[in-house]
Order: structure tokens, then C-alpha cells, then sequence
């Protein structure tokens, strides 16, 4: 196919954007709307109580210094996949210096902000090169900090390179319930090496009750305690969240403190991850909480590969893979006999004998009933290569009535969390399609999606011919019915066009896709661009 030169069109198409781009300086109290392409931040921002700050889908908010956006209204920063929303500093050279506030901008920072006021949005926003420094409070957060106010609601955002001296290196929540979705963690840092125990590289929140589901924490550091997240003496909800290359001093993916959480911890993917001293996956500290469905492999610390309990610690882990990590205590090092996490249904890789501290060999004192020491069988490639393979040990092994852990509706590949009426170790739930989640069907299965990802249409293609009627279902991944789909019998092709068919057009993402036809059910997920 001979290929077609596209540099007219680009020059044309950038003559255009340049001749209509707009600039706008600000400072100071600011509301209203900013719809110009850059908005220049000179000086510290205030939204002042009972006003709204509205930014416009691919604007650029860029700071000249290390300023501040103060909230005491409301903020509405709401980007869409094809206009994200940046917030940036101009000069980002001494970021990574933590004796100066240089190289970073201040943040957004809801510092009891009214009550009163309505929820702050954030969506397609790309959050980098924040530095939370200087005394007290300022220390906390590189790029969003919320003290006494949560209605905040941060869906399908980019955290990137920020920075806080102490806790919170992307997002620090103090008695605040904000709620975080489909969120991309990377690169963020919290604390100071040699000085400041920091906690929560990515994100930290202590006396909140805050939801964080659906996110992704890569490659985020600090000097404490959780490189992805730390909880301490909090309430979250916390659900189908991935942690991989994070590293602390303790608790490389998540460290929980003082913490009693009323919804156990779910569907969590912890790989990858490294600490420095105790913990390679997991820290709990003077925390009860309860785990369920976590796939905790490939970890490393020098103390407990995948999890570490100190200070009273006694967790219960419900229906997990622990398996695949190193460190003296390759499975758990409990430090004390006071510590006792308990075990019910989980893959532990040498089982109590492979406990080291204290609080292991014959100091455990915990319940461990129904648990296995078996090679979990992971797929290894695709889209979840920490799914399951069909001959997997850990396939309908998972508590007999999971009710009790009130966990959702879909694993961690948005499938249906309960197959085949019991319940799988792991965060990811068995159910025929091992690896093939997210592409064509494998050769064995009665249906396929074609192209996936797509754009605006696809493809079902039928590839027995049942002579039934199938019903197809899109979902979004929360649940909710998008569009209703009826094939008739003896078809055996059928566009779906996802800007006429579906209500509206749909955004760019994950959806679930369900297959219903009287005799076989099936899930996929498709993604669209």
C-alpha cells in the first residue's frame, strides 16, 4: 500500500491551531470560566467561598512559580479523552531537590473549605511536577490536599512526578472522603531520604473515609510507610486497585495503620513491588482489617515478602494468593506474638511453617483454616496474565458463601466475581476465557469481537450456529446497562454501532460486554479508543 504523505495537512492543521490559540494571565481571587488554551498562573489562586471556578476541556494551566490553587468554592476541572486537562509548572529543574520549594507548583489545596459547597470535580486532568513544601500543612500533598472537606470527586486522571516532603506525594486526604476512580498513579514521592518518614507515595489518607476504587498505582515511593498508599487510622472503600514497581521502607504497595475499616480490602493485584525493611506487598500496623480476593506474588523485602504485621496487628485474609514473593518470611513476617493475622481460604506459599519473627513458627496464634501451598497456576500474557489457568488449584477454592465479605459485583478483569457458584482465590474470577480478556475469543469459545479495541463499531461474530436468539449486554464498569442487544437465530455477523446503538457516544475506555443464549454465558471486555 503506498503511503500517503500527511505533511500539508499538518502544517495546515497547525498554522490553525496556532492563529486561534488564546492566552489568558491570572492571579489572585479567580472564578468564572477560563476557556483559552493556556492559562498562565502568576501568583496564588483563590476560589473564594460560594464561587465556582469552571476550566474548559484542553486547557493548560500552567504556573510560572511554586503557586497555589486555594478551593473555598468550587472548582469543576472536567477534561474528556480527546481534551485532557494539564496542570504544570513552567520550569521543572530542581523538582527532585527537597531543600527548595523550586521546580514545582503548590497544588490545589482544599483547606476546610465550607462544607456547604458543592462537590468539586476532576476528570481527564494530568496532574504533574506538584511540590507540596514548606511548614505545617504544607507539607502534605503535592498536587491535591483536602482537610476537613470531601466532596471531591477525582475520576480518570494522570498523577505524574509529584512530589510532597512529607505524606501524600500525589493526593493527601486529612478527615476528608473524597472519592477516587480510574485513577493512573505514577511516579509520585512522599518524604524526605535521611529526615522525614514519609507516608503514602501516591496517596495518603489518615482519619478519612474516603472511596478509591479502579486505580492504578506504578512505580510511586516513599520514605515510610505504603509506596502506593497508606492508610492510617481511616475508613476507606478499597476495591480493585493494581500495585506494581512501588517501593517504601515499609509495605512497598500499601501500608495500613491504626486502621478498623467496615468494608474489607478487595480484588487488589499487588506484584512487583519492594521494600526496603519489612513488607515487600503489605504493611499492617495496629490495624484489623479484613482482605479479601488479593493476588500478592512477586514482592521482595528483606523481612516478609508479601506481608508484614507488627505493633497488635490482626488481619484476616479471605480467598488470596500469597505466593511467588522473597525475603526471610517469604509469605509473612509477624514481628510480635501480639500480632495474629488469620487465614481462611488463601494459597500461602509455605504455609505457618514458612512464618518468620516473633510472631511466627510456634509464636502464631492466628486461625489458618482451608488454605493450600500450590503453585496458583497463573496464565502469564495477555491483558491479565495474573488471571487463572483452567487446571489452576485455586479455581472454586475461595470461602463456600463469600456474602459475608460484601465485595463487588466484578473481579479485577471486570468479570463476574462469582463463577460457577464458589468463589476463586485471587483477584481475578475464573470462567473459561482465561487471557483472552480484552481480545478475540480463542478458538473454543461461541462467539468473537472484532476489532477490539474498536473505535466506533464492532463486529460479534457467531461462530456456531445455534439456530437460538443471543442476547448481548454492554455495560459500563460499574454495572450500569448501556444498550440491549438481540440477536436473532441463524445469524452469524452483527455490526454494533457504538454511536447510534448505545445511549450517546461512548467514551473512550472499558466496558463489560455480556453473552446470553439459553444454553452458554459468556463475558468479555471491550475496549473502545
Amino acid at each position: 500500500m503506498k503511503k500517503l504523505s500527511i505533511l500539508p495537512f499538518l502544517l495546515l492543521t497547525l498554522a490553525s491551531i496556532n492563529s486561534a490559540a488564546t492566552s489568558i494571565e491570572v492571579s489572585g481571587p479567580v472564578s468564572g470560566t477560563w476557556d483559552a488554551d493556556t492559562v498562565l498562573v502568576m501568583g496564588d489562586l483563590l476560589v473564594p467561598d460560594g464561587q465556582t471556578l469552571t476550566i474548559a476541556p484542553g486547557s493548560r494551566i500552567i504556573c510560572w512559580s511554586h503557586f497555589r490553587i486555594n478551593i473555598q468554592g468550587r472548582i469543576l476541572a472536567e477534561g474528556n479523552s480527546g481534551d485532557t486537562i494539564l496542570f504544570t509548572v513552567r520550569d521543572t529543574a530542581n523538582f527532585h531537590n527537597p531543600s527548595t520549594e523550586r521546580g514545582g507548583w503548590f497544588g490545589i489545596r482544599f483547606n476546610q473549605t465550607p462544607a456547604q459547597n458543592d462537590t468539586s470535580r476532576f476528570s481527564f486532568c494530568r496532574f504533574e511536577f506538584g511540590k507540596a513544601f514548606g511548614d505545617s500543612v504544607d507539607e502534605y500533598g503535592g498536587a491535591i490536599y483536602a482537610r476537613y472537606f470531601g466532596k471531591i470527586g477525582i475520576t480518570n486522571c494522570l498523577f505524574y512526578h509529584n512530589n510532597s516532603y512529607f505524606s501524600g506525594g500525589a493526593v493527601y486526604l486529612w478527615n476528608s472522603d473524597a472519592c477516587l476512580r480510574n485513577n493512573i498513579f505514577k511516579d509520585n514521592y512522599a518524604g524526605n531520604p535521611g529526615n522525614i518518614y514519609g507516608y503514602g507515595g501516591g496517596v495518603c489518607a489518615m482519619h478519612s473515609s474516603p472511596e478509591i476504587t479502579r486505580n492504578v498505582f506504578l512505580r510511586n515511593s516513599s520514605t515510610g510507610v505504603g509506596g502506593g498508599v497508606s492508610f492510617d487510622d481511616a475508613d476507606p472503600v478499597f476495591t480493585n486497585n493494581i500495585f506494581e514497581n512501588n517501593y517504601s521502607a515499609l509495605g512497598g504497595a500499601l501500608g495500613v495503620l491504626r486502621c478498623s475499616p467496615a468494608s474489607a480490602f478487595s480484588n487488589l493485584l499487588i506484584v512487583n513491588n519492594t521494600s526496603l525493611f519489612f513488607g515487600g506487598g503489605i504493611s499492617c500496623i495496629r490495624s484489623f482489617p479484613v482482605f479479601s480476593n488479593l493476588t500478592i506474588t512477586n514482592n521482595s523485602s528483606c523481612y516478609g515478602g508479601g506481608i508484614y504485621c507488627n505493633d497488635s496487628a490482626m488481619p484476616s485474609f479471605y480467598n488470596s494468593i500469597i505466593h511467588g514473593n522473597t525475603g526471610l518470611g517469604v509469605s509473612a513476617y509477624i514481628w510480635d506474638i501480639r500480632s495474629a493475622p488469620d487465614f481462611y481460604y488463601c494459597d500461602v506459599e509455605g504455609d505457618t511453617a514458612g512464618f518468620e519473627g516473633s510472631g511466627g513458627h510456634q509464636g502464631y496464634h492466628g486461625e489458618y483454616r482451608y488454605n493450600i501451598d500450590e503453585n496458583p497456576g497463573f496464565y502469564g500474557a495477555g491483558l491479565f496474565p495474573y488471571q487463572l489457568t483452567g487446571n489452576s488449584p485455586c479455581i472454586d477454592a475461595g470461602t463456600p458463601d463469600a456474602t459475608f465479605l460484601n465485595i463487588p459485583a466484578y473481579d479485577l478483569g471486570f468479570a463476574p466475581r462469582i463463577w460457577n457458584n464458589r468463589i476463586d482465590m485471587g483477584a481475578y474470577e475464573y470462567n473459561g476465557t482465561t487471557g483472552t480478556a480484552g481480545n478475540n475469543a480463542s478458538s473454543d469459545e461461541w462467539f468473537s469481537v472484532c476489532p477490539n479495541p474498536f473505535s466506533n463499531s464492532f463486529r460479534i461474530d457467531l461462530k456456531r450456529n445455534l439456530n437460538l436468539k443471543v442476547n448481548f449486554r454492554i455495560k459500563n464498569l460499574q454495572g450500569n446497562v448501556l444498550q440491549d442487544i438481540c440477536i436473532p437465530p441463524g445469524t452469524h455477523h452483527y455490526m454494533v454501532d457504538c454511536i447510534s446503538s448505545c445511549t450517546g457516544m461512548l467514551p473512550s475506555g472499558a466496558y463489560i460486554l455480556e453473552a446470553d443464549n439459553g444454553k452458554e454465558k459468556s463475558v468479555k471486555i471491550i475496549l473502545k479508543y
